[in-house]
C-alpha cells in the first residue's frame, strides 16, 4: 500500500508517469494500473490465489482416489500425511515431489471432505443440580512403591466443582460406591448425572441403551436420571473431561503418599484435598468462586433416600477342583477343600469379594483383585488352616509368598526343619485368630519371631496380642529414653493353660 500512495500522490503533483517508474523501480504497466484504480476496498475475491500449475497436479486424481478409499477406515488407522508421501515414493521413485508438498494437499483435501461435513462443538447449557462423571488415572507412593491407581471424578458444570475417590479398578460396582460417598459427603444427588460410554455401568449402541443391572438398581434407589454420551464424543461432558486433568495436575502431581486404607483414604483425606483445591478455584466465565456458584447446585440436589445402598452383585459360581472361584477372567479366590467343585453365591463389592455357600452362610471374605495379572487369593484362616494339616506346604504356600522376604517370622519358619514345631506353630496361630484379628495375630508372631521367643507359647502370643491391641509393640509411653528391651525376658516364662 505505500508503494501505491507514493505513485498517485507523485502523479497528483504533476510528475510523469515514465520518470514514476523510474523513480519507484516498477513497470509502466504498473503505475498506469494504479492511477487508472478507483475502488480501493477489500475484496473477498482478493484473498483467492491464482492457482499455477504445481509439480503436485500429475498425481493429485490417485492421490484423491487414496485418500477416498481410505476414509472409510477406522478413523485411529487412517493414512497419515507421512504414509501418504511414502506410497507416492514407493509408486512413483521419479517423482521430485517434497513431503511438505503431499502435506499440504491432504490438509486441503480433508478440510474440502471431511472437516466441513462435521458438526462442530458448540456450548452447552448446564443447570445448578446436573453432574457429568468419568475415569482417570495416577500413579500414587503406596506401601513404598508406585502404584497406578484409577480415580472418579463427579464434577458439576454449572459451578465447575469436582471430588473425586480413589480405585483400583473402574468397575460398576467402583462407580456406584464412588457416587455413594460423594452423595453423602456432598448432601445430596444430582438430577442429572452424563456418563461416558466407556464406564463399566453401560453402553450405547446408536439408539440402543444397555445398563448393568447393578447400576439400574442403584439409580432407582436414588432416583437421578443418567444419560450416556456418544461413543469417541468427550465434548459432550467437557467440564469432567478438564477437571480429570485439572484434578491430576493439582492433587497427584507431584505423586502423593497415600495408606494402605485406601477405602478411609476415601472419607477423609481425598475429599480434603478436592475441598481445598476448589476453595481457592475462580469459575473461568463468570470470575467468581466456584463455591458461592456451588450454592445453587446443591440447592437443586434430590434428597438422599430412607436407606443406604449396597453397591454388590451377586453372582452365583462353581468352584474348581482346586476349591478356586474365579473371577474376571484371571482373579481365583481359594475356599477350603470341603469346598471343591461346590456350588456358591459370591458377593463382589468395590473392595471386597465374599463368598457364600448356597444356604447364605459365608465362607470366606477376601481383598478383591483387579489388574491383567493372574492372581490367587487365599484368606489368611484358610490358609493357616491348610498349614497346620500340611506344615510341609510351607515353602510354596500363599502364606509365605505374601509375606515380605525380611519377614523375621518368614524367616523363622524358613530355618525350622522340624515339621512338629511348624505345626505347633500354626496350629497356635490359627487358635490366636479366634480371639483376635489376623493383622495383629501376625504383628505378634513377626514380634516374637524377632525377640527369639517361643511362638508354640501360647501364653506369648496372648500377651504380645493384647498388647499389640491396646497399644503397639513399636510405642511407647516411657519418656527417659531408656530401653527396657530387657524386660521383656520375663516373656519367656511359660504358663500352664
Amino acid at each position: 500500500m505505500p508503494l501505491i500512495e507514493s505513485i498517485r500522490r507523485k502523479y497528483q503533483e504533476g510528475v510523469p508517469i515514465t520518470q514514476i517508474a523510474k523513480e519507484e523501480n516498477v513497470d509502466y504497466k504498473t503505475v498506469r494500473k494504479y492511477i487508472d484504480m478507483e475502488d480501493f476496498s477489500q475484496n473477498i475475491e482478493d484473498y483467492v490465489r491464482t492457482q499455477k500449475a504445481k509439480i503436485i497436479d500429475p498425481y493429485v486424481e490417485e492421490l484423491t482416489n487414496l485418500l477416498n478409499e481410505n476414509k472409510k477406515n477406522w478413523h485411529k488407522q487412517r493414512l497419515t500425511s507421512q504414509r501418504v508421501f511414502d506410497i507416492l515414493k514407493e509408486k512413483h521413485p521419479e517423482a521430485e515431489i517434497s513431503y511438505y508438498s503431499v502435506n499440504r494437499f491432504v490438509k486441503t483435501w480433508k478440510i474440502e471432505n471431511i472437516k466441513k461435513n462435521e458438526a462442530g462443538f458448540s456450548h452447552l447449557k448446564w443447570y445448578p443440580g446436573e453432574a457429568q462423571a468419568d475415569f482417570g488415572e495416577a500413579d500414587f507412593i503406596w506401601l513404598g512403591t508406585k502404584l497406578r491407581l484409577k480415580y472418579f471424578v463427579l464434577s458439576f458444570p454449572y459451578s465447575n466443582v469436582a471430588y473425586c475417590q480413589l480405585f483400583r479398578g473402574e468397575n460398576c460396582e467402583c462407580v456406584c460406591q464412588a457416587l455413594i460417598n460423594l452423595f453423602e459427603y456432598i448432601g445430596g444427588v444430582p438430577k442429572v448425572i452424563v456418563f461416558d460410554n466407556a464406564t463399566g455401568i453401560g453402553h450405547r449402541f446408536g439408539k440402543i441403551l444397555k445398563e448393568n443391572p447393578l447400576f439400574q438398581r442403584f439409580r432407582v434407589h436414588y432416583g437421578f436420571e443418567s444419560r450416556f454420551c456418544n461413543p469417541n464424543s468427550g465434548h459432550e461432558k467437557g467440564s469432567v473431561e478438564s477437571n480429570v486433568g485439572y484434578l491430576r495436575r493439582n492433587i497427584f502431581v507431584p505423586m502423593i503418599k497415600i495408606p494402605e486404607d485406601i477405602e478411609e483414604f476415601n472419607l477423609t483425606d481425598m475429599l480434603c484435598y478436592c475441598e481445598k483445591l476448589m476453595e481457592k478455584r475462580i469459575h473461568y466465565i463468570h470470575k467468581v468462586p466456584v463455591f458461592d456458584l456451588f450454592e445453587k447446585d446443591r440447592e437443586a440436589l434430590l434428597p438422599h433416600p430412607p436407606k443406604k445402598f449396597e453397591a454388590k452383585q451377586i453372582l452365583e459360581r462353581k468352584a474348581d477342583n482346586y476349591a478356586n472361584v474365579t473371577l474376571d477372567g484371571n482373579h481365583r479366590y481359594t475356599l477350603p477343600p470341603e469346598y471343591r467343585n461346590t456350588q456358591v453365591l459370591v458377593e463382589t463389592w468395590a473392595w471386597k469379594v465374599a463368598i457364600y455357600d448356597m444356604n447364605a452362610v459365608k465362607i470366606e471374605e477376601y481383598d478383591r483383585e483387579y489388574g491383567q495379572d493372574s492372581t490367587e487369593s487365599v484368606s489368611a484362616r484358610t490358609g493357616i488352616a491348610s498349614l497346620v494339616r500340611k506344615p510341609g506346604m510351607w515353602s510354596n504356600s500363599v502364606f509365605r509368598s505374601n509375606l515380605a522376604t525380611d519377614n523375621p517370622f518368614r524367616e523363622y519358619l524358613d530355618s525350622v526343619t522340624d515339621a512338629d514345631i511348624k505345626h505347633k506353630v500354626f496350629y497356635e496361630f490359627h487358635k490366636a485368630m479366634d480371639e483376635w484379628p489376623y493383622c495383629t495375630v501376625l504383628k505378634a508372631f513377626t514380634e516374637l519371631a524377632a525377640r527369639n521367643l517361643d511362638l508354640t507359647s501360647r501364653s506369648n502370643v496372648s500377651v504380645y496380642c493384647s498388647r499389640i491391641e491396646s497399644c503397639p509393640v513399636d510405642f511407647s509411653f516411657n519418656p527417659t529414653g531408656v530401653s527396657l528391651d530387657k524386660y521383656g525376658s520375663f516373656m519367656k516364662f511359660d504358663y500352664e493353660d
